[in-house]
C-alpha cells in the first residue's frame, strides 16, 4: 500500500531511486527546482529525454522515393558523399501508385525517373517559384532534386530497365506491359513501335524475359533484343511458302531517319554499347566488335556458318487491282538473287500448288548462270542495263494464279507482289563467305494491268 509522504519544502521535485536490495525497496531524493532555491529564481525541470527508442529498426524500402547525400566539391576539397543526415531534406518520393522507380538518367541539369507506368522529368540543383498565374519560375537554390513534372502519356518502362539506350538527346526503352517501344524526346513520350511493327511487338513483347536495348553509332539505329521463348523471327521462303520462324530471341533495329524498323539481325547480344564510333556487343562474358573489314559479312560470334543477308519487298500498288507482275528490278551489288516470288490472287494466296517444287528452281541467279527448262515457272537471270539488273517473270503454268491472256507474255498474276532478295557469293550456291560488301539500293517491278 502506497504511502503518504509530507515534504515541507516549495519550489522542488522529488526523484525515486531505486534501492540495492529487496530490503530497500526504495529511496526518494529531494531536489529544488529554482536556481540557489530563490523565490523568484530561474525553474528547472527534468527536461526532454537525451534519446528515441525506434521500435521498427529493420531495414526498409521506399519503391518510389530517391534519397542522395551530402555535396562533393572537387576545387574545394570538400567531399560529404559520405554522408546520410535524415535530419535534412535528402530524399524525395514520386506517386506510387505507378509503380516502383526502375530507371534515373541525368541530363544536364535535369533527372529522368523512368517508373514501371510513369515517365517524369525532375530539375537538378534548382527549384520552380510559381507565380501569380501558375506560371513557372526556375530558380537557383540549395535543393539537390527539386520540382517534379510528369510527362504526358500513360507509359512506362515496365521492370526493364535494360531496354534503355541513349542517343543525342533521344532516350529509348520497352513498356512491356503496354506493348510498346518508346522515344523520350523533347517533344515527348512517341511510341515508335507503331511506326509498322505495333502488332509485332504487342505480340512478342509479353513472350520476352528480358529486353536488352543499346544504340549502334556506326549505323545509326536503336538495338533492341527480344529474349524469352515463342518470339517471331525472320521470314524463311521455302518453296513458294513463306513462314515465320519461332525462336528464343530476335533482334531488331529502329532507324531515325527511315522514321521505321528497318532490319532483324541475326546475332543474339547479352548487351551492347557505342563507343568511339565503334559498335561492341557481348556474348555471354566475350566482347565483340561489329563492322571490322576482315571479317565475314552476316557472320557474328566466331559462328562457323554465315547466314545469308536477306530484303523483303512486297509490291503493293493499287491494292484493289489485279495487276500482271513482269520483271524484278534492282539498283545495287551484283549477286543478288530472287527466292521464290508469292503472289495474292482474290484475297489467296499459293499454299499448296507448288509444294513440290524445289527452292533452287526458282532462283534469280546472278547473271551468267542457267536454270534448267524443268520448273512450271522459269525465272531468266538478272541482266544488267545501264547500272540496273532486269529479271523477267515468265509463265510456264495454266494455274489459276496466271493470267492466261497473257501467256506469251512473261508475267505473275494477283493484286500483290511479294519477293524475298538474298546475297549470294558469286559463282557458288552458298552464303557468303568473303568480306566484301553487298549493297541494294532499289527494287522495282513493271506491272501491267
Amino acid at each position: 500500500m502506497g504511502a503518504i509522504l509530507e515534504v515541507a519544502y516549495y519550489n522542488t521535485f522529488i526523484l525515486a531511486g531505486g534501492g540495492t536490495s529487496s530490503a530497500e525497496p526504495g529511496r526518494y531524493h529531494v531536489e529544488e527546482s529554482r536556481i540557489k532555491g530563490g523565490f523568484n529564481e530561474k525553474s528547472v525541470d527534468l527536461g526532454v529525454k537525451a534519446y528515441i527508442v525506434d521500435d521498427e529498426y529493420s531495414m526498409r524500402t521506399r519503391e518510389n522515393a530517391m534519397i542522395h547525400s551530402g555535396v562533393f566539391n572537387s576545387k574545394t576539397k570538400v567531399n560529404d558523399t559520405n554522408q546520410f543526415p535524415t535530419g535534412k531534406p535528402i530524399t524525395k518520393a514520386v506517386d506510387l501508385a505507378n509503380g516502383s522507380i526502375q530507371k534515373l538518367y541525368a541530363e544536364d541539369t535535369n533527372l529522368n525517373i523512368f517508373q514501371e507506368n510513369k515517365v517524369s522529368q525532375a530539375l537538378i540543383d534548382k527549384d520552380a517559384i510559381f507565380t501569380a498565374e501558375g506560371k513557372p519560375i526556375r530558380a537557383v537554390s540549395d535543393v539537390v532534386i527539386g520540382n517534379i513534372s510528369p510527362y504526358l502519356g500513360k507509359y512506362g518502362i515496365s521492370t526493364n530497365p535494360e531496354s534503355f539506350a541513349y542517343h543525342g538527346g533521344r532516350k529509348y526503352f520497352a513498356d512491356k506491359t503496354r506493348g510498346t517501344i518508346m522515344r523520350l524526346s523533347r517533344d515527348g513520350l512517341t511510341p515508335i513501335s507503331d511506326y509498322g511493327m505495333r502488332d509485332w511487338f504487342r505480340d512478342n513483347l509479353k513472350n520476352s524475359t528480358s529486353l536488352y536495348g543499346m544504340y549502334d553509332e556506326q549505323k545509326g539505329h536503336y538495338i533492341l533484343s527480344l529474349q524469352g521463348s515463342s518470339i517471331q523471327g525472320s521470314k524463311v521462303a521455302t518453296g513458294l511458302t513463306t513462314t515465320v520462324t519461332k525462336t528464343d530471341y530476335a533482334t531488331v533495329a529502329y532507324d531515325e531517319k527511315a522514321k521505321g524498323w528497318v532490319s532483324f539481325y541475326t546475332y543474339k547480344p547479352s548487351f551492347g554499347f557505342s563507343l568511339q564510333n565503334n559498335y561492341y556487343t557481348y556474348s555471354g562474358e566475350n566482347l565483340y566488335i561489329h563492322y571490322v573489314t576482315d571479317v565475314r559479312r552476316s557472320n557474328f560470334y566466331g559462328a562457323a556458318q554465315s547466314d545469308p543477308s536477306n530484303v523483303s519487298i512486297i509490291f503493293n500498288d493499287m491494292r484493289s487491282t489485279s495487276k500482271n507482275f513482269l520483271t524484278v528490278n534492282y539498283e545495287g551489288s551484283t549477286g543478288w538473287t530472287a527466292e521464290p516470288a508469292t503472289k495474292a490472287y482474290n484475297n489467296s494466296t499459293s499454299a499448296t500448288t507448288y509444294t513440290a517444287i524445289t527452292q533452287e528452281a526458282y532462283k534469280i541467279p546472278q547473271e551468267g548462270v542457267i536454270i534448267p527448262n524443268t520448273a512450271p515457272i522459269q525465272y531468266a537471270g538478272f541482266v544488267k542495263k545501264e547500272g540496273k539488273y532486269f529479271s523477267p517473270i515468265q509463265a510456264k503454268n495454266t494455274d489459276q494464279f496466271y493470267d492466261n491472256s497473257y501467256f506469251q507474255i512473261s508475267g505473275l498474276r494477283g493484286h500483290h507482289l511479294e519477293v524475298d532478295l538474298e546475297y549470294w557469293k558469286p559463282n557458288e550456291n552458298t552464303p557468303d563467305q568473303g568480306t566484301d560488301k553487298a549493297e541494294i539500293f532499289a527494287v522495282s517491278t513493271e506491272v501491267k494491268n
